[in-house]
């Protein structure tokens, strides 16, 4: 009896330690913070994150910014004439218009409305065989730019006081303008056949050379007229020698022309040649200014 009566209580001493222990765990259990549902995804989605591209409507599409040099477009460069200081308001009109030949759309000599302009219009004061030129420069790869080959100056070559303006090619003049009051505008010049040369005396002298026929004109500008006048007529004509190296048989003319493109009067060498010593002096220096660029 008294042993069973012991190991009872053996028994009761190990159940009550278990269930101490048991509750001991539950205690512990319920004081272990839990995670939330949301918190665990926010774990596992913050393992395999993958770059967002940006979406853009389209009126929210960015454009590159805009430097200072492409502000100024294509279009607003086109071609703009040199106005030197001192220019009288006449002839910036003339360069006006030469500018406004150059930015035209339509060029074409060959279509009439662009003739109505140049011979009656609003180009009326431009030299044909000038404005053919320019085109030449612009049109072609030809490695020159206007302003190198093309330029203008001005000088008083009348002798009334007001500048004349000479346009040139390189340095040979192709037109002269002048301008009073009375007369407005006027202009002097011959064509792609002759040379201009002006002299320091005011003659402007016109030379045309053919393979056996030789030309020279000398003009003056009269205030009197109001325009450019013909002084002399100068001719000669021969053979060229290939084997001496000269002319042969030369004959020489005055006069006037008739109308087979011929002087009328025949005259000596002597005569020729003092007829010309009348006329040739030193040729005027011009400062020239480049005649245009192209830009904004």
């Amino acid at each position: 009896m008294g042993v069973k009566k012991t190991v009872f209580l053996k028994m009761m001493l190990v159940c009550v330690i278990g269930l101490n222990a048991c509750a001991e765990v539950e205690k512990n259990v319920d004081t272990i913070p839990s995670l939330s549902s949301s918190e665990t995804s926010e774990d596992t989605e913050s393992e395999n994150i993958e770059p967002i591209e940006p979406e853009y409507t389209e009126s929210e599409e960015i454009e590159p910014e805009s430097t200072e040099s492409e502000e100024v477009s294509s279009e607003q460069k086109q071609w703009r004439v040199n106005l030197c200081a001192g220019m009288p308001e006449p002839y910036i009109d003339v360069l006006r218009q030469y500018e406004q030949f150059l930015n035209a759309d339509n060029q074409d000599f060959n279509d009439e409305s662009v003739r109505n302009k140049l011979y009656s219009g609003e180009w009326e004061d431009l030299y044909d065989e000038l404005c053919g030129s320019l085109l030449y420069y612009i049109n072609r790869d030809t490695g020159e730019n206007v302003g190198d080959v093309f330029h203008y100056a001005l000088t008083d070559i009348t002798g009334d006081g007001f500048p004349e303006l000479v346009i040139a090619y390189r340095d040979i003049p192709e037109i002269i303008y002048n301008y009073s009051e009375t007369n407005g505008i006027g202009k002097e010049f011959g064509s792609s056949y002759y040379t201009m040369t002006i002299y320091e005396n005011g003659i402007v002298e016109y030379v045309s050379g053919g393979a056996c026929y030789f030309s020279i004109t000398y003009l003056q500008f009269q205030e009197n007229v109001g325009d450019w006048v013909v002084l002399d007529n100068l001719a000669s004509e021969g053979t060229w020698d290939d084997v001496e190296k000269k002319w042969k048989g030369e004959e020489y003319y005055t006069g006037d022309w008739d109308g087979t493109g011929s002087l009328t009067e025949t005259i000596s060498e002597e005569e020729y040649l003092r007829i010309q010593e009348k006329y040739v002096t030193e040729p005027m220096k011009f400062e020239w200014v480049p005649f245009a660029y192209y830009g904004g």
